[in-house]
């Protein structure tokens, strides 16, 4: 008995070793399997990813941001709007000298209607180059049109895979309407938690798996219908065309970009990343609202507006609005007729139509306010008063077709005061401190009537902008209908440029063209401006920079001919017999900065390479003496 009762403690005893093996394994084999079906996939082919940046083709040790990313948000890429990116283009390996800074944001901060050098981050560009001539600071952007805070969150760490020095965000204006927004055709149906799920889960092959299979069995059809190339995105993307001030979907709209804002804002943080967080503006003076809710006794007044008086106008429209109507139309109204009456309350109440505007398009102001507690709860977050900065320059301290295009698209001056802010805050939080300190060059102060002389947009640029525009207001929601415009006039010899760029010639090429016209009909200011943009497009072109360098001397513009200078100088191919021109070049534009010392270093290494240059040698001693 005693050893049968041995035998059977033994067997338990062995059971009970073996049993948590076996809840281990019950556990670990359903991950291992969902693994192994995810490599099956992705080694099959089976799905798609769509990197926020990709080797260019340019060269390959340069990245540049992916131009079908907007793709990764649809399980079918033909779904998605026909929108992406700029080409930025940069190295895949940082230098440990450089700066580097990205812009992040909607089609505002990608400069639309002119692209990338309409930009804020070409106009901050623009002034990097001219205060820091002799350094390596590199301006990349990732904005692009349609995209919302949740695109921003989920780039976030890729972004911070390429070692930026700081971050640079103006977004919010797409926020109901853009990608995943809550009252677009692109929207998800899930809460914020299921959108931030997706986030993480749609790189999956497994989960785009279900996702075939689930679609292919419900026969979900396309929710947005790309074929009519002529329709703009926005006279797409509305689907909840009227969403009320303080209803459930205009507050889930503001929950989500504060939490998505602070999911980003966080990222940065953990990742030791300065933040700077731009306030955004839209036009409040001159477009009337998109779309009200109006009350009969509103419909009363505003049929009367012709006849009242303006203080009549006032006194019945305030009387309205504070019995809680809140009607676009009506504040507008309200507004203009306090404009009118030199009423300083007039801003507030064109704030107040724009608010409460129906159709989604321009950020209410909740969001600017959103911007701003952000960047008072952390110490590497900081504010950049952009709209600040458009309302000092604008009468009133409304913003108007001034610096609006149509609804929130700024014009060339708004688009330099963005960058113009950006740069401020930079500068003001030591983001060049290191510049400074590692003898860069002098830094120069450039009053803002100064920097805005070097505004990079061409007149072909303006004129392309300008058929965009024309474009996108011939359509819903700026008329009921889309109306026919007329192609774009091709008399003159711009005209022409900026024809062929319509139509879909390559920028490259248009932009050689238009640096030999302006060449020959000795624009130099621009024709320095167009060879200087050619070499930003494409780094390793040491020519460009070169011609760009010797136009800016022409002009006195000191700053950027020696930034071009410096880059001809700097990207001359490896192998290639010297250029002592480029030398003498950059020696002259020092020497005429003031900067005698780094002057004679130039020639000085010039002659360490051709000992026997007479020009040299002759220039050192008369600038020696």
């Amino acid at each position: 008995m005693p050893a049968k009762k041995q035998h059977n403690n033994n067997t338990h005893n062995n059971a009970a070793k073996t049993r948590p093996v076996f809840y281990v394994i019950a556990m670990i084999l359903p991950f291992a399997l969902l693994l192994t079906l995810e490599v099956v996939l992705r080694v099959s082919g089976f799905g798609h990813s769509y990197p926020l940046f990709i080797e260019s083709n340019y060269k390959t040790e340069y990245l540049q941001p992916n131009p079908d990313v907007v793709k990764r948000f649809f399980h079918q890429p033909a779904y998605a709007p026909p929108v992406g990116p700029d080409t930025f283009l940069f190295k895949k390996q940082k230098d440990p000298n450089s700066i580097r800074i990205v812009l992040m944001g909607g089609s505002s901060a990608a400069g639309f209607p002119y692209g990338r050098f309409g930009s804020p981050a070409a106009m901050l560009n623009q002034q990097v180059k001219a205060q820091f001539p002799n350094s390596h600071i590199e301006i990349i952007s990732v904005a692009m049109a349609s995209i919302n805070s949740y695109a921003l969150l989920d780039f976030v760490d890729e972004v911070i895979a390429i070692e930026p020095d700081a971050v640079l965000m103006y977004a919010g204006h797409n926020e109901y309407l853009g990608i995943m927004g809550v009252g677009s055709v692109y929207a998800s149906k899930g809460s914020h938690a299921a959108n931030l799920m997706f986030l993480k889960l749609k790189e999956w092959r497994i989960f785009q798996l279900i996702q075939t299979v689930y679609q292919s069995f419900l026969g979900v059809a396309q929710s947005v219908d790309h074929s009519d190339s002529s329709r703009t995105v926005m006279a797409s993307v509305a689907k909840e065309k009227s969403i009320e001030y303080g209803s459930a979907l205009f507050q889930r709209g503001v929950q989500q970009f504060e939490q998505n804002l602070q999911g980003i804002q966080l990222a940065f943080m953990q990742a030791q990343v300065p933040l700077y967080l731009s306030t955004i503006a839209s036009n409040e003076k001159d477009l009337t609202p998109f779309s009200s809710y109006n009350s009969p006794e509103v419909i009363d007044l505003l049929d009367e507006t012709k006849v009242r008086s303006n203080r009549r106008i006032i006194q019945q429209g305030l009387r309205i609005l504070d019995g809680g109507i809140h009607s676009a139309d009506l504040a507008y109204a309200v507004a203009q007729a306090m404009l009118s009456e030199k009423d300083e309350r007039a801003a507030a109440y064109f704030a107040m139509s724009r608010d409460y505007d129906l159709l989604r398009f321009r950020a209410p102001s909740a969001f600017n306010k959103i911007i701003q507690a952000a960047a008072d709860t952390d110490v590497l977050t900081f504010l950049v008063d952009s709209e600040g900065e458009i309302r000092k320059d604008s009468d009133s301290r409304i913003i108007g077709a001034e610096h609006m295009l149509e609804h929130l698209h700024p014009t060339p001056r708004a688009y330099f005061l963005i960058g113009n802010a950006f740069f401020n805050g930079l500068v003001n939080n030591q983001a060049f401190n290191a510049l400074m300190g590692k003898n860069h060059g002098a830094t120069r102060s450039l009053p803002i009537d100064k920097a805005w002389v070097n505004m990079p947009l061409s007149e072909v640029d303006l004129m392309v902008g300008d058929y965009k525009i024309l474009t996108l207001t011939s359509d819903y929601p700026f008329t009921d209908s889309k109306q026919a415009i007329a192609a774009p006039a091709d008399t003159s010899a711009l005209q022409k440029i900026a024809k062929r760029r319509i139509e879909g010639e390559s920028w490259l090429n248009t932009q050689q063209a238009l640096l030999t016209i302006l060449q020959e009909q000795g624009d130099i200011r621009q024709a320095a401006n167009a060879a200087g943009l050619l070499h930003d497009a494409l780094p390793d072109e040491a020519q460009a920079a070169r011609v760009a360098s010797l136009l800016y001397l022409q002009i006195d513009e000191l700053g950027l001919a020696e930034f071009y200078a410096r880059r001809a100088l700097y990207v001359q191919q490896p192998g290639t017999q010297i250029n002592a021109n480029y030398y003498l070049t950059l020696a002259e534009i020092v020497f005429k900065s003031g900067n005698l010392p780094d002057a004679i270093a130039i020639l000085d290494a010039l002659l360490r390479i051709e000992p026997d240059n007479q020009r040299a040698l002759s220039i050192r001693q008369q600038i020696s003496t």
